[in-house]
This record gives C-alpha cells, structure tokens and sequence, in this order.
C-alpha cells in the first residue's frame, strides 16, 4: 500500500511541474507581424442576462480596435427576461452589431451559436459569455495570433471576479481548470478551452460540421470544437494572453450546477487524451480520500511526509496560476479547497452520470 501511494504521488506531482512547465511555454511573447486588421465576429449566446448584458457592451465599446473592423452578434437562446431590450439601447452606438432571436425550435447554446455564425460576416469568429468583461486589447491580441497561418483556434485565458471568501475557493478550484488548459497548450496537445474566451477560423467551424455529433450535450461547444478542429488540424491551436473577466457563482447551488453541467461532457468525449486526464484526476483524488481513511496503518513519517508534499505542491500550482490570473485568494480560501476537494471531485463527476440540473431556468 505504501507503494501505490508513493508512485500516485510521485506521478501528481511530475503532472503539476510538467503544467507549470507548459503554462510559461503558453505565453511566451508572440513576436508574429501583423500586417492587417481582420473583420472578426465577436459572437455571444444569450439568455436571461439582462443583469450583465450592459457591462459586456461597454467593455466592447472601449475595444482598442476600429469598430469598422468587428461585429458584436448577439444569439438569443428564447430569454424571458429585458436581455434584448437592454442590449438594444446599450447597443445604439455601434455601427456593426446584430441581435438574433432564437426561432421557435432551436433550443441550447449550441444552437444559438450555430445561428450566429451562419450570419457572421468574419472569417474570425471571436466568442465571450454575456457575464464577461473583455480587455481593450482582446481583438488586438486575437488579430496578432491569426497572423500565423497555421492558426485555426485560439484559446484565452479567463479569470473570476474575487470579492468574498466563496469567490476565492470558486477562483482556486478556476485556476486547477486553467493550468491545465494552458499547461497542456504549452506542450501542443491542449485538452480543455473556454468559450469565454476562444476564437477561431469560421472555415475550420464548417471543415469538422460544428457541433455535429454533440449537440444533444449541454455543456462543451468548446472543448468538443477544440479536439475536433486538432483531430483534423494538429497543432493549430494558439494562445492570447488577453485575459477577459467572469462573474463567479453566486451561491454554492449555482456552483454545482455549473460544475456538474460541464462534468456531464466527459462520458461521451471522444478524446482519449481528455479522458486518461479525466480518469487520472479521478484516481489521484480518490487515493487522497484513501490516503486519509489509512493513516493508523501507514508508518507516521510516511504519511505525513505525502501530505506535507501535495500541501506544498498544490500551493505553489495555484497561488501560481492566480496571480498570473491576477485573483485573489488566500491561505485560508485554499486549505478549505485542500480539505474539500477530493470529495467534491468524486462527488461532481459521480452527480454529472445520474443528475439533471436547472440552468438558466431551464433543465439540462
């Protein structure tokens, strides 16, 4: 038993270093010329957002990129509430925008973001979530990645508005995603994106038929497009250092619904990559959980030693990638996530096989 433990946590902590490793190789400074300004099609699905909808308009409006040179699309997804209407007066000053309504049998993100692109007039296609601020600098950087002709997709980094204690613990466990979103791009094998923060060629969405085959699934119009774009194009994918902003969860309710809504990606993912992660991430978890209940059988220098060792290594993973980040958090924020983590690991990924969950009013 000693040995399982120590080669689980000899193989974590190689994992967290090679992260780390491929996290500094993401964001080495992009020097590509940039000879023009691309049309990019800013696109955003929306539903019930009219408490955030504002906020994102005003940070595209302050874009550093000439408005003659981007669309803001807006893809309904049958909201119920003054969403559209806000968007439309909010949107008065800008030249090239266009707001769809959903049509009646077009039901989910995906579908929104289909309809988006179909009306796009970019060759780039630049999605966000309406909860998201966006830097000034987001087009620009984006501009400067598709300057590389071997670019089909973009992957950005995304950050969590810190103000409280829940935010800090949602902003720990955020950063773990990010690592190994960028920690994995470093290496030219990436496995996880954010749609809050993505971009790509809209003839490479059409090359590998969107989102056919995965529809039906709630979550993952980007990570699905992602490994479908690398199957077809490897080694396309880029990165941008442009970090744009998302709220965090507001209770912890909302929090497991999100997280169990993305976890219900990982049965039916295709990639054989994303699911040796999935099932490493799960063994090394439960072997924590295993680690605890065994602590009278396991000799005290040894056990304590481990623990002492991932305490440190996790530390410095994500008091790393937060500050890079730039979220708060605190020692305190993280030995709760320390404390609860495998658990909530287990218990997500166990939730996402049997549960339904409300998002957005409606059940997924």
């Amino acid at each position: 038993m000693v040995v399982y433990f120590l080669i689980v946590s000899e193989f974590y902590f190689l994992f967290l270093l090679v992260l780390l490793t491929g996290w500094k190789k993401s964001f080495k400074k992009n020097t590509t010329r940039v000879d023009s300004a691309r049309f990019i099609s800013v696109l955003v699905a929306v539903r019930n957002e009219e408490d955030n909808i504002a906020q994102l308009i005003e940070s595209v409006l302050k874009m550093n990129y000439n408005r003659n040179d981007y669309e803001l699309i807006l893809a309904d997804d049958h909201s119920t509430d003054r969403t559209l209407e806000r968007a439309e007066y909010f949107l008065k000053d800008l030249p090239n925008k266009l707001i769809l309504k959903a049509e009646p049998d077009m039901f989910g993100k995906k579908a929104a973001i289909t309809a988006g692109i179909e009306a796009a007039r970019g060759e780039v296609i630049a999605t966000t979530d309406a909860d998201c601020v966006l830097p000034s600098d987001w087009l620009q950087k984006i501009n400067r990645a598709f300057a590389n002709p071997a670019c089909k997709m973009v992957l950005g980094p995304v950050s969590l508005r810190t103000t409280g204690f829940f935010s800090q613990v949602q902003a720990l466990e955020f950063a773990s995603i990010m690592g190994v979103t960028f920690g994995t791009l470093g290496w030219g094998h990436p496995l996880l994106g954010n749609g809050a923060n993505l971009a790509y060629q809209k003839s490479a969405f059409r090359e590998v038929n969107g989102y056919e085959g995965n529809r039906h699934i709630a979550s993952g119009d980007d990570e699905f497009l992602l490994h479908k774009i690398l199957d077809k194009h490897p080694r396309s994918v880029y990165s941008t250092d442009a970090r744009v902003i998302s709220q965090p969860q507001p209770s912890l309710k909302s929090f497991f619904q999100q997280r169990i809504r993305w976890a219900g990606k990982w049965k039916v993912n295709t990639s054989w990559k994303a699911r040796w992660l999935a099932l490493f991430i799960w063994v090394v978890q439960a072997s924590w959980i295993a680690l605890g209940g065994m602590y009278r059988f396991i000799p005290f220098n040894f056990f304590w030693s481990i623990v002492i060792y991932k305490v440190m290594f996790d530390a410095g993973f994500l008091f790393y990638i937060t500050n890079q980040l730039k979220m708060k958090s605190s020692v305190f924020s993280f030995i709760v996530l320390q404390l609860v983590y495998p658990f909530y690991v287990l218990g997500v990924g166990f939730l996402s096989l049997i549960k339904k969950v409300s998002w957005k009013d409606r059940t997924v």
